[in-house]
């Protein structure tokens, strides 16, 4: 039994990411910046009672080291954002590593307006990744945010089957 606990846990550690804490995760509604949370130890956040309307969430990743920004040329990809619409899962790939960022706990938010994005803005040296447009029917609506460090292979292997967004061109909810 303990076998089988360590051999699982080594294979969610080979085929998962870190989860990346203190990642800032932004909420606006139209262009009024209502929620800024860090994500904690499990990279995680929720944002819970929110009212009818459109929103929008923005990332400012974090610095990442060692196996989780280093690329090889086999794992060399020429993605900057991807989006797995199956799994709710965005994939971004910049200056400060691999992330893979999934959508859950959706409360009140119909699939048809919600639409991943791409869109960076610059406010000084820190740049803003405007990954997420949706809008909430009624009160009382939610998502949760979980953000993990994936290590360059890990974003190829889960790039090469979704959807590449970078070029896409998709105008902001105001």
């Amino acid at each position: 039994m303990r076998l089988l606990f360590f051999l699982l846990a080594g294979l969610i550690l080979l085929f998962g990411g870190k989860p990346a804490k203190n990642t800032g995760i932004y909420l606006e509604k139209g262009s009024q910046l209502i929620a800024y949370q860090l994500t904690g130890d499990k990279g995680k956040v929720s944002f819970e009672y929110l009212d009818e309307g459109n929103y929008k969430i923005s990332v400012l990743f974090p610095q990442q080291e060692g196996k989780y920004i280093k690329d090889k040329p086999k794992h060399r990809t020429l993605s900057k954002a991807s989006y797995n619409a199956k799994k709710k899962t965005y994939y971004y790939q910049g200056n400060e590593g691999y992330f893979a960022i999934k959508f859950s706990g959706l409360s009140r938010i119909k699939s048809e307006n919600f639409n991943a994005v791409f869109h960076e803005e610059k406010n000084g040296e820190d740049t803003y990744n405007v990954i997420l447009q949706f809008g909430a029917h009624g009160k009382n609506a939610s998502i949760s945010v979980s953000v993990e460090a994936l290590t360059a292979a890990q974003f190829k292997k889960a790039t090469d089957k979704a959807t590449n967004i970078s070029t896409l061109s998709i105008p902001n909810i105001r």
